[in-house]
């Protein structure tokens, strides 16, 4: 697993990462984990390691997790990138580097959405989401939740941004669903993507970059990784929010702590 996604199992979550390969070998059939691990050395390897990663990744998410960033975005950050050019002389660019769901890209989009309409001529801005798993990626890239799912939307943003959904709009169960409108649905665009081991460059430049709540699954190597290949797309003045809970080590040249969790990339290249 840390090979492949540079997500660490600690030894004490044994039990996690057991139940879960079990299950997997029970639905191939298999008698025992010799043969699961035969699969994984063999010819198609990669797709089964590939559907490993997707039962393992975790997705806890939330809108508007850890209020303060965002906050510290509408009050601080938004205000210095649009004096220094963004979403005027080019689009501003929100990237959420492990997106799960979406809950925080989309949280990001409702504050930006916000701020534009009290700028002159309104701010061109866009999305990017990506994540290690295709699966739920799919999921982000719908925009449907379940109304347990936007208990941290404050109501009025719930009324704006928020289409509750008809008969054409509900789950298995029959449970009314929600759908960001397709106003900040059409700003946002998803991909998959590893951090810690980029098969193919990541062709994102953003002036604001969220690597939130991940890197804690990291072994300091990979955590170094992750933060590498973030800050190679972000654009210099901009700002990378990490997880309150978490560290990035010896700051990398260039990269200023500007508030709790959130650093800044200086005018030069990093």
């Amino acid at each position: 697993m840390r090979k492949l996604s540079g997500i660490s199992i600690d030894p004490e979550n044994a039990g996690f990462l057991e139940l879960r390969i079990n299950r997997r070998v029970r639905e191939l059939g298999l008698p025992n984990l010799a043969q699961y691990l035969a699969i994984l050395n063999g010819p198609t390897g990669q797709s089964e390691a590939n559907h490993l990663v997707e039962m393992l990744a975790t997705h806890t998410t939330d809108f508007f997790r850890e209020p303060a960033h965002y906050r510290f975005l509408e009050q601080t950050g938004l205000p210095s990138l649009i004096a220094s050019g963004a979403g005027k002389e080019w689009p501003l660019t929100v990237w959420s580097a492990a997106c799960s769901l979406g809950s925080e890209l989309w949280s990001a989009a409702m504050v930006i959405d916000k701020v534009s309409l009290t700028v002159l001529g309104g701010l061109r801005w866009s999305l990017q989401g990506t994540d290690i798993s295709r699966r739920i990626l799919r999921r982000a890239e719908s925009g449907v939740f379940s109304a347990d799912e936007i208990s941290g939307i404050p109501e009025a943003l719930r009324q704006k941004y928020l289409l509750r959904g008809g008969e054409s709009l509900r789950s298995k169960t029959g449970q009314i669903l929600f759908r960001i409108d397709s106003k900040l649905r059409q700003k946002a665009q998803f991909q998959w993507a590893n951090l810690v081991a980029p098969t193919a460059p990541i062709n994102i430049t953003a002036d604001v970059i969220f690597l939130r709540n991940v890197l804690i699954y990291f072994e300091p190597a990979d955590q170094q990784a992750a933060v590498a290949t973030v800050l190679r797309g972000l654009r210099p003045g901009g700002y990378l929010f990490i997880g309150h809970s978490e560290q990035i080590g010896p700051l990398p040249s260039g990269i200023s702590q500007v508030a709790p969790a959130v650093f800044r990339k200086g005018p030069e290249d990093v």
